[in-house]
């Protein structure tokens, strides 16, 4: 993963966090814990809190054995510690621990251990109060875990532990963290005490104690079944969908949608983007506004989701079905020109599972032939094709955020465009072809609006995009490192000069294996994997006003693709698991 990216969205997450200070929304983006509680992070305003400033130092001096600075501590200090070491830290960041009854009882930290190898160390764990709920800081390790591995997606997750704090070890080691380093500490004489520190000291070199460093390893893995897609959703989601559930009204019903639709525009480098109730709407509302129907042919590929076509049937257009490349799963160029008639009005590429199409090629076709693009850009938003972003290219680009998808906003679209008329047009469409300020209906417009409640969320969402983008390529890495040389399976290939997102990984089985499609999907289930084959050649489906032909990469694909489990979440080791199951599945069938 990119380390600028790793860095920028943790120092960004951690920042947000601690500068939340109204009480009500830094419970809404505070972690919950699973038992009753949950982990309240510790903000700038907290440095003014006399009473926890004073709690902080008492449990500083409580459990100073267990940290390796034994200096005396006071209350000046204490503030100082959480000024410096915490709050003006970028890379760390300190959670209070609340029980049920709403009482403080703990705290438990984060440090950014090493970007480059995207090593986050939980460090700062403190049982403040001893007659405090049983099981609560289990909780609070566990959630804070969950949290990390679902927000910023470590590769590892560790922690140091003095080898002297036997309990605290064995603490750890039920909760799955296992010893891989140790390194010895010496002591360091100061003024009020000393210090211990990982290196000889020039007074007394003699040594004190040691830290074991512990790391998380997940277990159980395959006991709950690994699906195939799944979002994350970090502290901003939560914080601006409850401002808009709360204050998104009146005066204020479009406070994100604004700021959505400028922050999705100036992401995608375009002009105007208007948000949409769906990625089908959006391309329904292109196709209006570019007066295509009722005699006309676009040109769509033949697999792809039927939403494609469907937004050119529901216009009175026919659908032409192009083939697509059986390396990148994109549209065809060479198709889509032996396609095109005295009918055909515009070409719709589908970047495929995220992998920008051919563009180069599609545009100048375009320009030959006099014919408009609409990208169905669905779920590739980031990628990248010589440079510029999916959806900057065309007359019209559509987006999906419905809740497979990367960015998500439960259901929702995008549509954009660099073109001003165009633009105005689509808006007055997406108005019902009311003519602003008014009540009155010059033109029928579909209403295919989005809320400011899901504007707020994908607002969240695009704010963190460039992670989650990093960490779905990384998925993809993961699989074609353990898989790539098998020859009973094929994963597409990244066409030159082009940065698919790699939303879905996908694979085709070749004829070396003997179960067909099904049955290693039902292999997959067995073992608690979820898989979905790709979609059909949707030419084929029966209620088309041109009957055609199925396209012959199209229905190879169609009929031997399988996308795997690629929701962002995924951790190594789960995808590690699918991949031995692929390898035995395989094995077996020999």
């Amino acid at each position: 993963m990119n380390q600028k990216v790793i860095e920028k969205a943790i120092i960004e997450e951690f920042e947000f966090l601690k500068s939340v200070n109204n009480t009500s929304e830094l419970v809404n983006i505070s972690i919950k814990l699973k038992n009753g509680g949950f982990l309240l992070p510790i903000n700038y305003e907290c440095i003014k809190d006399d009473n926890l400033i004073k709690k902080l130092y008492e449990w500083r001096e409580k459990n100073s054995f267990a940290y390796p600075s034994r200096t005396k501590t006071s209350i000046e200090s204490t503030k100082l510690w959480l000024e410096n070491s915490v709050l003006n830290n970028q890379k760390k960041i300190l959670f209070r621990i609340i029980n049920e009854n709403l009482n403080l009882v703990g705290h438990i930290g984060l440090f950014v251990d090493e970007v480059e190898k995207s090593i986050i160390e939980i460090d700062n764990v403190s049982r403040g109060e001893d007659n405090i709920n049983k099981g609560i800081m289990r909780d609070s390790v566990l959630s804070l875990i969950e949290w990390v591995k679902n927000t910023l997606f470590p590769k590892e997750i560790t922690l140091r532990v003095l080898k002297s704090n036997r309990n605290a070890i064995k603490f750890y080691e039920k909760l799955n963290f296992l010893k891989f380093d140790e390194y010895p500490l010496f002591k360091h004489n100061t003024e009020n005490g000393y210090n211990l520190m990982p290196e000889k000291s020039k007074i007394d070199d003699k040594i004190e104690d040691s830290f074991i460093k512990m790391i998380f390893k997940e277990k159980d893995i395959g006991d709950e079944m690994i699906l195939t897609a799944g979002p994350s959703i970090g502290s901003k989601e939560k914080f601006y969908s409850s401002d808009a559930t709360i204050n998104g009204w009146n005066n204020e019903w479009n406070k994100y949608l604004k700021k959505f639709e400028n922050s999705f525009a100036e992401y995608i480098d375009v002009k105007y983007a208007i948000a949409t109730s769906s990625c089908t709407g959006a391309m329904q509302l292109a196709l209006m506004a570019l007066d295509i129907g009722e005699g006309d042919e676009v040109i769509v590929p033949d697999i792809t989701w039927v939403s494609t076509a469907n937004v050119v049937h529901a216009v009175g257009a026919t659908p032409i079905f192009a083939d697509v490349n059986i390396d990148s799963w994109t549209i065809d160029p060479n198709s889509i020109e032996s396609k095109i008639t005295d009918n055909t009005k515009a070409i719709m590429p589908v970047h495929m599972y995220g992998h920008p199409s051919d563009m180069d090629a599609i545009i100048n076709l375009a320009t030959k032939y006099n014919l408009k693009i609409i990208e169905d850009a669905a779920p590739s938003i980031g990628a990248l094709y010589k440079g510029k972003k999916t959806g900057s290219f065309g007359d019209f680009s559509a987006f999906s955020f419905q809740g497979a998808k990367l960015l998500v906003t439960g259901e929702g679209g995008m549509l954009c465009t660099n073109d001003e008329n165009l633009y105005k047009k689509a808006y007055r469409l997406w108005d019902q072809g009311r003519i602003p300020g008014t009540f009155w209906i010059e033109e029928f417009g579909p209403k295919y609006k989005m809320s400011n409640i899901q504007a707020a969320l994908g607002l969240g969402q695009l704010k963190r995009i460039d992670l989650m983008i990093e960490k779905k390529r990384q998925i993809n890495n993961w699989y074609k490192s353990r898989l790539n040389q098998i020859n009973e399976i094929v994963f597409w290939d990244e066409s030159k000069d082009v940065k698919s997102i790699c939303w879905m990984t996908s694979i085709r089985l070749t004829k070396k294996l003997k179960l067909n499609r099904e049955q290693f999907c039902l292999k997959l289930k067995e073992r608690n994997i979820d898989s979905r084959p790709v979609f059909p050649s949707i030419s084929q489906y029966p209620y088309w006003r041109k009957k055609q032909d199925s396209q012959n990469n199209s229905k190879k694909i169609s009929n031997t693709g399988i996308n795997l489990p690629s929701g962002v979440c995924l951790s190594k080791a789960e995808v590690d698991y699918i991949c031995d199951s692929i390898i035995d599945i395989i094995k077996n069938d020999k």
